[in-house]
């Protein structure tokens, strides 16, 4: 049975001299307890004295809640010394906050040994609100902050004000987190945010008590070895949905690009085939390159442009005229060409998930160079294979990037020489591969493992637009149509889930139009 260790505060003051009463927010114990109990997760819970839990007064529960947790509040009363506690016994690690872990939990050495030993043993660590404050002190065996480039949440030096208790604490939680070399992100005071952070996302913190549900379920599904839960709350607005082709189960289609006559071209990953769709659903050959296929896009003459892998396994960018494919320039450093898209004159860029980097590519002048590589790019857990940067698209001075493994959306800064910025976090928590915007800077992407498409407003509002029931499984890319009359149909492919299979197995590739009422982005609008 899965084990996990619940630490608490055994302080029950915010200083030896000041009355005021805190402890643990119990909202933020009892709801994941609860949760963890339903999901028939084991428990033990320790503190550094032992003993009965002490409780904020301010979190006392109403009648409802009360009765709600009786189970929580029955086991609160009785703790085990954290002093007595091995990791080795346990499955993950979980800290609720209140003010009381301020100021007994960041300096408590059993505390610092058993977090130490969780993150080296890839077990799975989470804390909610004030919890994170049992972070602060813990170290890895090189003494460099367990922290230290992770991204996290906690209570924010926002909410502290806004209680009117940044006078009263000990430190600014926010604060000492970031000077530690935490990658600290903050959302609105009382917001519902969790964030995943460390090795394959087993650092999930919360930023206060609304979080608690919200965490308490991605632990459970870390622990269940499920894709975390992060598009649960999203609110879902289908959009009308059918299928234009279906290719045999086991078919990954990867791309996808649709000329001006309104045909549609996709590739086949594994088959290093490009398939022609007609606007009728009529599929035939239309080249092949002599390994796998990728990323497409038009040059400035329309033939298509396709990223792949030669025979003697060089990546390399590939032209097709009239069906027959030849190299444009072979990339001796890349490792795994992905996502491309147009940056100006014959210049394209060109993901490489592998490699942390994208690739400037000049058609005419046959040249390749890297245009930008950056740890936002990399991958997080080399050892994993999902894809890091992966989708790319312009959207006026800015190019935007999926870095799928690290399931964050970012921007890089297109200077005025078409040189690249740094690239900058716009969005995490958001599992996406390929994707497009509309020509009001909405962005409709694919989630791939998700079996989804969401589509994400200019001020980061996430929604579902399509699910498995609309044929979606296993989402790999999307564009826009580009005659008068399907400017405003979105065009989806599919591996049918082979990546991550569906309960009832593996389904039939296929390639989807969504109804989305609002015309793509052409580039240069």
């Amino acid at each position: 049975m899965t084990h996990i260790l619940i630490v608490t505060t055994s302080h029950d003051r915010f200083g030896d001299e000041d009355p005021l009463p805190t402890g643990v927010w119990l909202e933020e114990f009892a709801v994941p307890y609860m949760e963890f109990l339903h999901s028939g997760i084991d428990m033990t819970i320790a503190s550094p004295k032992g003993g009965p839990i002490p409780i904020d007064p301010r979190s006392a529960p109403t009648d409802e809640q009360a009765q709600a947790w009786q189970g929580a509040i029955a086991a609160g009363q009785h703790t085990v010394k954290l002093a007595e506690v091995q990791s080795a016994d346990f499955d993950g690690i979980f800290l609720p906050g209140g003010h009381g872990p301020m100021f007994d939990l960041p300096d408590n050495p059993d505390l610092q040994r058993l977090l130490r030993e969780f993150y080296e043993a890839d077990k799975l660590i989470a804390a909610v609100c004030h919890g994170p404050a049992g972070l602060v002190g813990a170290t890895l065996a090189d003494g460099t902050p367990l922290v230290s480039g992770k991204i996290l949440t906690a209570y924010t030096y926002s909410e502290e004000v806004a209680a009117q208790l940044d006078q009263s604490v000990p430190f600014i939680l926010e604060h000492r987190l970031r000077e530690l070399g935490a990658d600290f992100i903050a959302h609105p005071n009382r917001a519902d945010h969790v964030e995943y952070g460390g090795k394959q996302g087993k650092l999930i913190t919360g930023q206060n008590p609304n979080s608690s549900a919200s965490i308490a379920q991605a632990m459970v599904a870390a622990l269940s070895n499920q894709l975390p839960p992060i598009f649960a709350k999203a609110p879902v607005a289908v959009a009308p949905a059918q299928t234009l082709a279906e290719f045999p189960v086991n078919t990954f289609l990867e791309n996808i690009a649709v000329a001006a006559s309104g045909d549609l071209f996709v590739t086949s990953y594994e088959e290093g085939k490009i398939y022609r769709i007609t606007p009728a659903g009529a599929v035939s050959d239309y080249a092949t390159i002599p390994s796998s296929a990728a990323g497409l896009a038009f040059d400035r003459q329309g033939n298509l442009l396709v990223a792949g892998v030669a025979e003697d396994k060089i990546p390399t960018l590939y032209r097709i005229k009239d069906g027959i494919a030849e190299p444009v320039v072979a990339i001796a450093g890349a490792i795994f060409l992905n996502g491309m898209t147009y940056l100006t004159g014959d210049r394209y860029l060109i993901a490489d998930s592998y490699k942390g980097a994208i690739w400037e590519v000049d058609v005419a002048a046959q040249t390749a160079k890297i245009w930008v590589q950056h740890e936002r790019l990399a991958r997080s857990d080399a050892n994993h294979p999902f894809p890091a940067v992966n989708g790319i698209k312009r959207y006026g001075d800015m190019l935007y990037a999926t870095n799928t493994q690290r399931q964050q959306l970012l921007r890089i800064p297109i200077q005025g020489d078409h040189t690249a910025g740094t690239p900058e976090r716009w969005l995490t928590n958001v599992n996406l591969d390929d994707f497009a915007f509309d020509v009001n800077g909405t962005l409709y992407a694919t989630t791939h493992v998700y079996n989804s498409v969401v589509s994400i407003s200019p001020a980061g509002e996430v929604t579902t637009i399509a699910t498995a029931a609309e044929g979606v499984a296993g989402s790999t890319a999307l564009a826009f149509g580009r005659t008068g009359a399907d400017r405003t149909r979105l065009y989806v492919t599919t591996n049918g889930g082979m990546s991550l299979p569906l309960p009832t197995g593996v389904e039939a590739a296929r390639v989807v139009g969504l109804e989305v009422g609002v015309p793509g982005l052409t580039l240069g609008e």
